[in-house]
């Protein structure tokens, strides 16, 4: 029976994490779509489109949020966009603990941001801590963001100077994995990574 009902929990724990994030690109595709809805109600009139079968509202509200996307993301990568999302970055998302942690690592999975990757170091806090090098400063000193366990995405930002910090062959997701399993199985991940 307690087999059974661990078996439940991993397949149910499993079940919200796959369907969590579906589930919310779904919903905020419909909130999108009904916000839009009345604009490509409209532009469906002008081009002719308002009796046409295969063209439906809903796909074209969908094709109206993914232009919108794509002129959205254009703006952001030029000029006043750059501004704008830097400013927006820096002054309102920093508030939000490990975002910049998060978002680099979002860019590197969906291919958007390669080759920038945190160094994983260790760092001498009560014996040896993974942490990232997530910043270089001068006078020969490096800030460091040391995760905590089971949740790497918080943690605490220490300054060191460069000297007594060891450089590791560890990647973020390999100290994400020890961190979420509270370190067992580590010295798989760790056999000739220093």
């Amino acid at each position: 029976m307690k087999k059974l009902l661990s078996l439940g929990g991993t397949l149910v724990k499993g079940g919200i994490f796959f369907l969590l994030p579906l589930v919310l690109f779904v919903v905020i595709l419909e909130k999108a779509v009904q916000i839009i809805r009345p604009l490509s109600d409209l532009m469906r009139k002008s081009l002719g489109l308002a009796n046409n079968q295969v063209i439906t509202p809903f796909i074209f509200s969908v094709l109206v949020v993914l232009f919108c996307c794509l002129i959205a993301g254009i703006i952001a990568k030029r000029g006043l966009g750059k501004k704008m999302m830097s400013w927006i970055e820096n002054n309102v998302l920093v508030l939000f603990p490990g975002y910049k942690l998060i978002k680099t690592t979002f860019e590197q999975r969906a291919g958007i941001r390669e080759n920038h990757d945190f160094p994983v170091v260790l760092v001498p806090i009560d014996g040896w801590m993974l942490a990232y090098i997530v910043e270089e400063l001068e006078d020969n000193q490096v800030v460091v963001f040391v995760p905590s366990a089971p949740d790497p995405w918080s943690g605490n930002l220490v300054i060191f100077d460069r000297e007594k910090v060891k450089h590791t062959k560890l990647t973020k997701a390999d100290v994400s994995k020890m961190s979420r399993t509270l370190g067992v199985g580590s010295r798989e991940i760790l056999k000739k990574k220093f």
